[in-house]
């Protein structure tokens, strides 16, 4: 509501065209007269030059500036284009009535959540095409690491992305190739290490009995043995074998160990019981023959001694203690341990490999002058 004597000259509905912009109109009453009728009044800071009251699900603003203070000023007038006309209102009181619904209100606030919502899924699938070949790359990677060579990561583009796919598949393509001459070059040389061997015991077998029969019968058999093993070596370093897994008593695959040994029980100390383990024969039996050959090779008084529990194997023996951190002795071709003239130093290398397929672990301590390996199951 505006005085009287302000609206002189001043159209109404001009003005409620002009204010119509922020749904808004004047209203037809006096402020007395909504006050009248006990509005709900919300409320603001003392000094401010507006009031506001709720009456019949409308919404009233009065503005009601304070006088300005004597000798105060007065800054130049900064009045928006479209409300000049309210230069002519000085000083202004004016009662508006504030036409927007609150349905308009959720409305708004709806139609905002929703564009927030369809730029947020935008940008999800921005990111996600962006990141689609970084997964894939990923993913490639996870199933080299399992021991899979039959990947492809190159990709289109000349991103750097692309690029580090690329080089990294020309690297498994280069891998892949030498794993293929591996395979080519063990399938040879054990073509042609078995036909000598075949040969030998089938003349070991024309010759008369007696001792020298014997020790070349057991000669050729090692070294047959001896063949076999280094084919399920390789396959353990690959890590592509599959464990034939029955139960067996640990004393029959100390027994194993042993014949392939070539070697007498007498010359080890066996602390034994009926404890059975599910393990595959032939694989378990070089784990262990390699831990005996070991303690034979290395003591340095006394007989290797092997203590079945019902829970793990210890087999040790009197030695000096090693030089390095154990960890390093179970590296492939460490020789520190097993020195040339002895081996190629993979004894312990593959015997912790055939240890972890089973899901057992290996365990070194050094204690007492003695070397205890202890393989927990």
């Amino acid at each position: 509501m505006v005085e009287i004597d302000l609206r002189k000259g001043i159209d109404k509905n001009s003005i409620n065209d002009k204010i119509s912009t922020f749904s808004m109109k004047l209203s037809d009453k006096k402020i007395e007269e909504i006050k009248s009728l006990n509005p709900i009044k919300i409320e603001f800071e003392k000094d401010e030059p507006i009031e506001l009251f709720r009456l019949d699900n409308k919404l009233y603003v009065y503005f009601n500036p304070k006088p300005m203070p004597i000798g105060t000023e007065l800054p130049p007038p900064f009045i928006p284009k479209e409300l000049d006309f309210l230069e002519k209102m000085k000083p202004p009181s004016i009662l508006l009535i504030d036409e927007s619904s609150e349905s308009d209100h959720k409305l708004f606030w709806l139609m905002m959540l929703i564009a927030i919502d369809i730029t947020l899924l935008w940008f999800y699938y921005f990111l996600y095409e962006k990141f689609k070949p970084l997964i894939k790359l990923k993913n490639e990677i996870n199933r080299f690491y399992e021991g899979d060579l039959n990947i492809d990561t190159s990709m289109k583009g000349k991103d750097e992305i692309s690029e580090v796919s690329n080089e990294f598949n020309n690297a498994i393509e280069k891998i892949r190739d030498l794993n293929n001459s591996r395979k080519l070059f063990m399938r040879n040389i054990l073509h042609e290490l078995k036909t000598p061997i075949t040969k030998g015991k089938l003349i070991s077998d024309t010759l008369e009995e007696g001792r020298k029969k014997s020790i070349l019968q057991r000669a050729f058999l090692r070294l047959e043995f001896l063949l076999e093993e280094f084919v399920k070596l390789e396959e353990i370093t690959s890590g592509k074998i599959d464990l034939n897994k029955k139960e067996y008593r640990i004393v029959d695959l100390l027994d194993q160990s042993l014949d392939i040994l070539l070697i007498d029980k007498s010359q080890v100390e066996i602390y034994s019981n009926l404890t059975k383990i599910e393990v595959d024969y032939d694989l378990f039996a070089i784990s262990l023959k390699n831990l005996i050959d070991n303690a034979m090779k290395y003591k340095t008084e006394g007989k290797p001694e092997i203590v079945i529990n019902s829970d793990n194997l210890i087999i040790k023996n009197h030695g000096k203690p090693l030089k390095k951190n154990f960890d390093e002795y179970i590296k492939p071709f460490n020789r520190e341990y097993e020195s040339i003239d002895k081996g190629l130093g993979l004894g312990l290398y593959i015997t912790n490999n055939i240890i972890k397929h089973h899901g057992f672990n290996l365990y070194y301590y050094y204690s007492d002058d003695y070397h205890i390996f202890k393989i927990q199951f």
